[in-house]
């Protein structure tokens, strides 16, 4: 090798370990700047949003806020009412573990499961949201009144799981923004799933996080009762219009359970039902569900109805409960059978079943029991009183009598009423967004009376689809450049009627997962560095090996075995990761209707980069060491062809194979398809032309890529004097030469296009092979 190749392989060997990571790193900076930015636009707002509260309660101290607005979720066109009638499930054993349940969750509500273990809770949800996929539901269910099953509704559905399924190397803002913008509708546009995530922050009371990576037990990231919000914040990302929960609370205090609930008892004022199943709540945390299922032993119903109203109803039924109790722990005590009836005493030793019985015969008068009375001061009143006080005082307020609150004229407002300074550009925020929900020119210099009125009176209010249309016809006459239309636009008429979602397709998919790969591909750099250093290390010992310790010429195919072995195993152990790691996270997205494909093809095309990175190291150490005389592009082609094939045969195993027994299987294949049938001694005996042969060129690697490297060298760099080379070396070589050059299949393209050929086919067959397992292994969890 001459030192102008010499010298151009150093600076390529540079060039590809420190091009493509200052690159990334100009993203990742880029990208922090953006990520700071957003948090700091989300404090303005945050900042202008207080300063209006208090300043509505400085007019009015009674007035009920909205903690939050919503900008981004949406108003339910067609809310879901779901009934349910005798739904029960068989298991294949003939054992009923859910037997006529029957009644009925209302939209907008947040309901709760409930009962005793064993009493199949989970059974019941899994059934309702058609997940029960290990028995034979029985029963019928009803939406809006029509017979069908919710899982003909995915798009509108959401599940969360009773396990913290998330992305451990992903900020908050990251995971819910790109979920977002994977499970939205196709029109779904960049703004408006940044606005869908600043609502999810908000309603979880995450935002002071979004920029933290969520961790994992080795990297510590956000605390357990956080990551359980993220969990949830996954799935509301979608929209959903309704969001079933398996025990969203487990493992959390009391404090971030309530927080929990409140959060999505929030989310009823947008038509969105919630369906949890939730293990022994305190009793604040239990009177906040709107409706409580109540199961048995036998998984069949004991009560059905509010939340309030399932102490007076077993209390009707004799039984007392202490001053003391829980009351939802005096439930599921009862339930189980530990509290006895004083009007009924002969109920005995199966309650459970007196129970289902005394609940058929009063299910229909359930409503008596238990009312809320109404209310004798509406919204409507404070609104009007909330006017009536700001117009007494505008004059006081509007000092130059333009008819306009200007900046300086809401500084002194906001000082007045808080006591606190404000800056400016909090002060600008503020009054762009009045102007905003007015549906005026954000550029305009002031706010009128009425608009300001307007904001003030809209902070009071829920969301709610009427809100949505009012806001449609006030923005049908504002400026075509304001925010606030595309907002209207967006949330209304790109909503789909009824209950029927558009999925985003294979190409949107494909660029979220690209872009959220590339995030995940350079917060792991550090393991890369790692991987790269072992692969250098293991070049530079078989370097040494061959040219020092154990001197073995380049025209012998034994270096190229060992070559060809190690970079075939290591890559294989390499890529086990990449679909092993995160199934989980892979099973939830599929089940939530992202493409497999566009994962499969994100994942691959990455990590590809690693593949060729770490196959140049690896031949250019080697190469540099050694100095053969060839061209280093052909040199490193079949090295390049083992490493896909042996990525290929990575994908497979982590594709359908528990992430502990990888390691082992890709070691045995690794072995076996390349140490044990690529040794050139036994590629000979088993060249018989037959069954053997076949199977040979089919699995094994190194019967290819060895031949490519071994009859390069002795082609273009050629062989010493036959005289001068003696003993075994001199018989391998008169074998050999011939086996691989003249006696190998499709013999009419040379031993290069042959092998060139069979490992490409090699590595198309085992990728799709992969990709396969991946959509069909573990079927069930992706439904």
């Amino acid at each position: 090798m001459d030192k102008a190749h010499f010298l151009g392989i150093s600076v390529l060997l540079v060039v590809v370990l420190v091009g493509p990571f200052l690159a990334l790193y100009c993203f990742h900076k880029r990208w922090d700047l953006r990520q700071a930015k957003q948090a700091r636009m989300a404090g303005k707002s945050m900042q202008a949003q207080d300063f209006a509260v208090k300043v509505a309660r400085y007019f009015m101290p009674s007035i009920q806020i909205e903690k939050h607005r919503f900008h981004g979720l949406t108003a339910k066109s067609e809310p879901m009412d779901i009934r349910f009638e005798s739904l029960g499930l068989e298991l294949p054993n003939g054992t009923t573990v859910l037997s006529g349940v029957t009644g009925e969750f209302k939209a907008g509500t947040c309901c709760a499961i409930m009962g005793p273990s064993g009493a199949g809770k989970t059974t019941f949800m899994n059934a309702l949201c058609g997940k029960a996929f290990y028995g034979k539901p029985t029963g019928k269910v009803f939406i809006n009144e029509r017979e069908a099953s919710i899982a003909d509704f995915r798009p509108c559905v959401g599940f969360v799981p009773q396990d913290d399924i998330v992305h451990e190397c992903l900020t908050v803002g990251e995971q819910i923004q790109s979920a977002a913008l994977l499970r939205g509708e196709p029109w779904t546009t960049s703004k408006r799933a940044k606005r869908i995530t600043e609502d999810v922050l908000q309603i979880l009371q995450i935002n002071h996080i979004r920029n933290t990576v969520v961790g994992s037990v080795e990297h510590r990231g956000i605390s357990g009762g956080q990551r359980k919000r993220v969990n949830i914040g996954l799935e509301l990302a979608a929209d959903p219009t309704v969001l079933f929960l398996d025990e969203p609370t487990s493992g959390l205090d009391s404090t971030s359970s309530l927080t929990i609930i409140e959060s999505l008892k929030k989310l009823g004022e947008l038509g969105m039902t919630s369906i949890m199943v939730i293990h022994q709540p305190r009793y604040k945390l239990f009177t906040l569900f709107d409706e409580v299922l109540l199961l048995g032993k036998g998984g069949r119903t004991v009560y059905q109805g509010p939340s309030q109203g399932a102490v007076p109803y077993f209390q009707r039924l004799g039984f007392e409960i202490p001053a003391t109790e829980n009351p939802a722990d005096w439930l599921m005590d009862l339930i189980s059978g530990e509290v006895r009836s004083k009007r009924f005493p002969q109920v005995g030793t199966h309650p459970a079943d007196w129970l289902f019985e005394t609940w058929e015969q009063n299910k229909a008068q359930v409503g008596s029991y238990f009312s809320i009375p109404g209310n004798l001061w509406t919204e409507q009143d404070d609104r009007t009183v909330l006017a009536n006080l700001v117009e007494a005082e505008w004059h006081q307020i509007d000092v130059d009598e333009s008819g306009f609150l200007s900046l300086d004229e809401l500084t002194r407002l906001i000082r007045q009423c808080t006591g606190a300074e404000p800056k400016k550009n909090i002060v600008q925020q503020l009054l762009v967004a009045m102007l905003e929900v007015a549906g005026r020119d954000p550029d305009r210099d002031g706010v009128s009376r009425e608009d300001f009125i307007g904001y003030l009176c809209s902070m009071q209010v829920a969301a709610s689809r009427a809100d949505i249309l009012q806001l449609q016809d006030t923005s049908s006459s504002s400026e075509s450049g304001s925010d606030v239309e595309t907002i209207v636009m967006e949330a209304t008429c790109c909503t789909p009627t009824g209950l029927v979602r558009e999925a985003r397709g294979f190409g949107s998919h494909l660029f979220v997962l690209s872009h959220r790969q590339l995030v995940l591909w350079w917060r792991k750099n550090s393991e890369r560095a790692l991987f790269l250093a072992v692969v250098a290390f293991a070049a530079v010992l078989l370097a040494s090996m061959d040219k020092y310790i154990c001197p073995t010429p380049l025209w012998m195919p034994d270096p190229y075995l060992n070559l060809h072995t190690a970079l075939a195993l290591m890559q294989t152990v390499y890529c086990l990761g990449l679909f092993g790691d995160d199934k989980q996270v892979f099973w939830r997205e599929s089940a939530s209707g992202v493409s497999v494909l566009a994962f499969f093809i994100s994942r691959v095309v990455l990590n590809t980069v690693d593949l060729v990175m770490q196959t140049f190291v690896f031949v250019a150490l080697y190469f540099m060491m050694l100095q053969p005389h060839v061209h280093f592009g052909r040199f490193f082609l079949p090295f390049l062809l083992v490493s896909f094939v042996a990525a290929g045969a990575g994908y497979f195993i982590s594709s359908i194979l528990p992430v502990q027994h990888g390691p082992f299987v890709a070691s045995l294949v690794a072995f076996v398809s390349c140490g044990l049938m690529g040794h050139p001694m036994r590629v000979i005996q088993m060249m018989d032309g037959g069954m053997l042969e076949a199977v040979m060129d089919v699995i094994s690697i190194a019967r290819w890529s060895v031949g490519m490297s071994f009859l390069l060298i002795v082609e273009d760099q050629g062989l010493p004097p036959i005289d001068s080379i003696q003993g075994q070396q001199r018989l391998e070589l008169e074998v050999m030469i011939p086996v691989y050059k003249d006696r190998g299949m499709w013999q009419g393209h040379g031993y290069w296009n042959s092998g060139i050929l069979w490992l490409l086919g090699m590595a198309v067959v085992l990728h799709s092979a992969a990709f396969l397992g991946l959509k069909f292994t573990s079927r069930t969890k992706q439904i």
